[in-house]
């Protein structure tokens, strides 16, 4: 007669999942994703808009006009500084994303930051050529407290790009002439170098050649090249 062992039950930790849960929940596809939150920031981009063409263009003309006070010759310069300051600035910060040595995230944040500085330019845009009636209403308020803020400032938005491409290109221009001066110098200093060079070699030799005395013979240290060997 044998004894059969029993078998040993396997403790029951609470690990055990049922097979649907083993498998997880699925994550949703990348281009879903994508596309949702693309969505949701174009709703409220749009909602957005619509709460600044109510509340904005009124804000600024009001802000615009409490600066200029009860001189309208305040205007000419005020809309000069405004339209030069926010356009010239914006370009020459934005232009600095193009350094492609600069980490990604900190193009993207000089590109963003050019973008926020225009937004007094594009305040002035939009109370003068927008649409709604609030934009109406802030004209009119700039017709009769800074009548020439707007144009000037205008013109010299245009000044301010136009500028600020000259200085980019000026500033490219001068530092490829500073490369090729650089490059220049470089070439020269490596010529040089090689003449130094061939001239200590050339006075090594001479001074290692033997010097003839004044009979016509070579030094007793120093065997004649006429000398042959004796057998």
């Amino acid at each position: 007669m044998t004894d059969s062992a029993a078998p040993t039950p396997i403790p029951d930790t609470g690990d055990s999942k049922p097979p649907s849960d083993t498998l997880g929940k699925k994550k949703l596809p990348v281009w879903l994703f994508r596309t949702i939150l693309g969505a949701i920031i174009a709703v409220i981009l749009v909602v957005g808009y619509l709460i600044a063409s109510v509340t904005v263009p009124l804000y600024w003309a009001k802000s615009i006009g409490s600066q200029i006070g009860d001189q309208w010759g305040n205007s000419i310069p005020l809309g000069m500084f405004y339209g030069f300051v926010f356009s010239f600035i914006p370009v020459l910060v934005a232009w600095q994303a193009h350094h492609r040595k600069l980490n990604k995230w900190v193009r993207i944040s000089l590109v963003v930051l050019g973008i926020i500085l225009t937004i007094p330019n594009l305040l002035t845009l939009g109370v003068l050529f927008g649409t709604t009636q609030t934009a109406v209403n802030a004209r009119a308020i700039w017709a009769n407290s800074a009548n020439w803020f707007g144009t000037w400032s205008k013109i010299f938005m245009v000044v301010g790009v136009v500028c600020a491409v000259v200085v980019i290109i000026l500033s490219r221009m001068w530092l490829r002439r500073g490369r090729k001066i650089r490059a220049i110098k470089s070439a020269e200093k490596l010529v040089r170098d090689n003449e130094n060079a061939k001239l200590r070699a050339a006075r090594k030799a001479a001074k290692d050649q033997p010097v003839p005395t004044s009979d016509g013979g070579f030094p007793a240290s120093a065997p004649s090249p006429t000398d042959t060997p004796e057998a």
